[in-house]
């Protein structure tokens, strides 16, 4: 079996690509990290699957700079399914987000909106060309090993970050925004899971989440009980969703559960499993 993950050297993407080497799946990786376009750089053979995960994913960026992430998020998007339609690819399983349904009632960011514009061609390309696509709406991921200040940062992995550092951690807002984790163990688990279906699923989107909302004085709460820290207050980030849960029946109907719990996370993040 053949794959192809874009976005290799990413956070999301170097998870899934070595669970699937651990597998014994023959697996290439294309990465801007490496000067790898996806533009410019599709190899010229046959794959089975394909895993897309190269994107811009920064809410802040895209509002920022709207037309460049256009390009990096959509066009290579079109580009890829092209190229997939063109080489008899089985499946593409594209990584999505919930900035979609933003606050309820649609993209609250250039980024969720072109989101959203890559899953309505991975519809249209399972209905015009037969190309199997399915996408996947990553909710908050999360993990012990998240990098701090990359492409998926997250207050979890800010904080982790200032407690080495025995700096002052911030909180932005009230502290009341709610957020749904879930652990990039579980997300590869979702991504893998998608690749072995044995249906079609012609377009259809699913949440990849826990399905469960806390809020970040929730887990602020968790590392009060477990580190002596300090906080510094901030503003809340212009563009950010400020209440996030995921219903995640339709995909869990279909067999797949997250298999790793919020409080079970935060020990690995902030409790004595990650002070050895």
């Amino acid at each position: 079996m053949k794959i192809l993950v874009t976005g290799h050297r990413g956070y999301i993407g170097s998870h899934l690509y070595e669970k699937l080497l651990s597998m014994g799946c023959d697996v290439v990786g294309v990465d801007l990290k490496d000067g790898n376009d996806v533009l410019h750089c599709l190899p010229d053979e046959q794959f089975d699957y394909v895993f897309h995960l190269a994107a811009l994913p920064r809410v802040g960026f895209s509002v920022e700079n709207p037309s460049y992430t256009l390009k990096q998020n959509v066009f290579v998007t079109s580009t890829l399914l092209e190229w997939s339609k063109r080489n008899n690819v089985k499946r593409v399983v594209f990584s999505s987000s919930a900035a979609i349904p933003g606050n309820g009632h649609g993209p609250t960011s250039p980024y969720g909106l072109h989101k959203l514009m890559c899953e309505l061609e991975c519809q249209l390309y399972s209905t015009l060309y037969g190309l199997d696509t399915v996408c996947l709406r990553y909710f908050n991921v999360y993990s012990e090993d998240q990098e701090y200040g990359g492409s998926y940062s997250t207050a979890i992995s800010a904080w982790m970050e200032m407690i080495r550092r025995g700096e002052k951690l911030r909180l932005d807002g009230d502290g009341e925004q709610t957020r749904d984790f879930i652990h990039v163990e579980d997300v590869v688990l979702a991504n893998i899971f998608c690749m072995e279906h044995r249906l079609s699923f012609k377009g259809d989107w699913f949440n990849i989440a826990s399905g469960k909302s806390v809020s970040m004085n929730h887990v602020r709460e968790y590392v009060n009980k477990t580190n002596k820290v300090e906080w510094t207050a901030a503003p809340t980030r212009e563009g950010d969703i400020l209440h996030s849960e995921a219903d995640i029946s339709k995909i869990s109907s279909l067999g797949w559960f997250p298999t790793i719990s919020l409080e079970r996370g935060l020990e690995r993040c902030f409790g004595d499993e990650a002070k050895e």
